[in-house]
């Protein structure tokens, strides 16, 4: 049975609101793979459909402002990235395999229904048997909803380390969209339905959670809240043969459940929009970046951009862009994080950290 949106708002009290004192984040690093694909080069792999439908070479770089992204090179697979990325967290923190007490992976991405990805990456690290591990699997948000798990179960008292990691590979899905648009069927609905999918990009993130005394320095996660439009949970919906998008409806009702959530956060945390000095968003393209800075008064240099080299990389977005700001000293030590993820769902989950 479904439930109208409007009944649905009656009968919310409030949105759930998130809170830890005493969790730190060691370290958080992106793994960027080696091999780039250009947007000119994928669409000059379509150029037989752009013919047809009266598009000029360079449509697709215009309207999403991705040049290109990056891809594993052949011989690499993608959890190779995830257990990289895990290894430089983990040196990055000053600890070791024998320390963690529970890895999550978060991967849109997966190579198969079981056993858990997170197991393979379990052992590559040496990670002991004592530890527990288990995947996420939550479109674009995986990666901050492991977070939030990794975070209670430290606060809990039952943990003291966790390693969040994810891995995303755009190649297969990539080069089944192109099939899908170089055959002879293909027209402007199949380009339409696709267009989300020639964004995508491949990448690694790694975080470590540990726990931290209130009183103790460094690096902390603090809280934030979520929400969530499930009537919308049509609008974008993916597997391993491509990805169906209604673009238009997406980035409108996305804004919307972002402007929301935000307002929930920023309650949670006491902070203002102006607030963190790094806001790192999940990354779609140019309209979506822009439209969420507009609707949440981010000032737009405080929210850098990585999709324009790396496309949509899916769950790795939001950690890779604040991986990214910290190495680049956009976030000195001290610096709040607005950590804010949108995804397929509609859910929305907005958190708050320290540099």
């Amino acid at each position: 049975m479904s439930v109208h949106p409007a009944a649905a708002a009656k009968t919310l009290r409030a949105a759930p609101r998130l809170r830890w004192s005493d969790v730190g984040v060691a370290a958080m690093v992106a793994e960027l793979p080696t091999e780039t694909w250009t947007t000119a080069a994928i669409e000059d792999a379509i150029r037989p459909l752009y013919r047809t439908l009266g598009f000029k070479p360079g449509w697709v770089e215009t309207v999403t402002g991705i040049q290109s992204r990056r891809m594993w090179p052949t011989g690499q697979r993608f959890l190779d990235g995830a257990v990289q990325a895990g290894a430089r967290a983990l040196r990055e923190a000053g600890l070791t395999a024998a320390d963690v007490g529970l890895v999550v992976s978060c991967s849109v991405y997966r190579d198969r229904l079981e056993p858990g990805l997170a197991c393979e990456v379990a052992h590559a690290l040496g990670i002991p048997g004592t530890a527990g591990n288990h995947d996420v699997a939550n479109a674009c948000l995986g990666f901050l909803t492991g977070m939030v798990q990794a975070a209670n179960m430290i606060a809990l008292g039952q943990i003291d380390v966790a390693l969040v990691v994810t891995a995303e590979d755009a190649r297969p899905v990539l080069e089944a969209t192109l099939r899908t648009l170089t055959a002879p069927s293909a027209d402007i609905h199949a380009f339409k339905a696709n267009l989300a999918t020639l964004t995508l990009g491949s990448a690694a993130a790694a975080a470590v959670l540990v726990r931290r005394p209130a009183e103790s320095a460094g690096p902390r996660l603090l809280g934030g809240a979520t929400r969530s439009a499930t009537w919308h949970f049509g609008l974008c919906v993916g597997s391993a043969e491509g990805m169906q998008t209604d673009s238009v409806a997406l980035l409108r009702e996305g804004v919307s459940l972002a402007r929301d959530t935000w307002a929930d956060t920023q309650a949670a945390l006491g902070w203002s929009a102006s607030t963190p000095g790094v806001v790192a968003l999940h990354q779609v393209g140019r309209a979506h970046h822009e439209a969420i800075v507009r609707a949440l008064d981010v000032a737009p240099e405080r929210a850098p951009a990585t999709y324009p080299w790396l496309g949509n990389i899916g769950s790795a977005a939001v950690p890779v862009a604040a991986a990214l700001a910290r190495a680049e000293g956009k976030a000195p030590r001290g610096t709040p994080i607005g950590l804010l993820g949108i995804g397929s769902g509609l859910n929305c989950l907005m958190l708050g950290m320290t540099a």
